[in-house]
């Protein structure tokens, strides 16, 4: 079927929804979006995008991606009722992070699921950057493994079981929160000594660190600039709290874990909720300077 008679909705019109929404749009696709927060779709209605009252009209695409911001939005948009309500062979297509048991949930409801989280930041999407991990039934990956290729750079088949591809991002997230604290420790480390964060960054990253991580933020810590937010310190702190809970499930030790939490419980509560996750540099800087954080 060519990409320009597929009609498709999306719900989750956040900065990373609304640039996936676009990049479905710029690949020839029939895209009808809901969006809680009215104006969110303007933009995208601009572009042609056709914008809806409910999500209920959206889900009667028949194929719906969302982007929502955590498990407990997923939940209350897509419902039993909307479920049940939704063309015959419904497929929703989940790119939000959530925990492995509530990927399992979801999966039960009767619809067609796939798990999809994706790594990077909204400018990745509109550059084509997007990495996209996905999961569930093979025929269903099968069929949308186009319009996910239309979103991202590569598509990463982690297989049947609808909670894989969700523990692949937790421990990718994972992984970033370790990255965040030890650029936060190194270069509050080298700005005591008086030397120059940014020249330290550019060594960093064209030596032992290339790639995104370390440049984008290790760029935003030597600066102390952290707006606007690609993913804020509230959104980093559940994403936390996920592979915590996912190691406990697994009985995995994770010796870090409550020494990040802290950090970003506290970041929360004394930096800036709605900040960009680096800017729990600034906890480990205050408390350098003996302030109270």
């Amino acid at each position: 079927m060519p990409a320009t008679a597929r009609r498709i909705g999306f719900i989750g019109l956040g900065r990373m929804g609304a640039a996936m929404a676009g990049r479905l749009l710029d690949a020839g696709y029939d895209v009808t979006v809901w969006s809680r927060t009215a104006g969110k779709a303007d933009d995208l209605a601009a572009r042609g995008a056709t914008v809806v009252d409910t999500p209920e009209a959206a889900i009667a695409t028949g194929t719906v991606f969302s982007m929502l911001s955590n498990e407990d939005a997923v939940r209350q948009v897509f419902t039993d009722e909307r479920i049940r309500s939704a063309p015959e062979g419904f497929l929703h297509v989940n790119h939000a992070t959530i925990s492995p048991p509530a990927a399992r949930e979801f999966a039960a409801l009767g619809e067609r699921y796939l798990s999809a989280p994706v790594i990077g930041r909204p400018e990745a999407v509109t550059a084509g950057n997007l990495a996209v991990l996905v999961s569930g039934d093979a025929a269903v990956r099968a069929e949308a493994e186009p319009m996910l290729a239309a979103i991202g750079r590569r598509v990463w088949d982690f297989g049947d079981a609808a909670d894989a591809a969700p523990t692949a991002k937790i421990s990718v997230n994972y992984l970033i929160i370790h990255a965040l604290q030890a650029l936060s420790e190194s270069i509050t480390l080298l700005q005591h000594a008086g030397l120059d964060a940014g020249r330290f960054v550019e060594t960093i990253t064209d030596s032992v660190f290339p790639g995104p991580v370390y440049r984008g933020y290790g760029d935003s810590i030597a600066a102390g600039s952290y707006t606007p937010p690609g993913f804020t310190t509230t959104l980093g702190l559940k994403d936390l709290d996920l592979a915590l809970r996912t190691a406990g499930d697994l009985g995995v030790d994770l010796p870090t874990g409550p020494v990040l939490h802290d950090v970003f419980a506290t970041a929360v509560e004394q930096i800036g909720a709605d900040l960009d996750w680096a800017s729990i540099a600034e906890v480990t800087r205050r408390r350098s300077e003996g302030t109270t954080a």
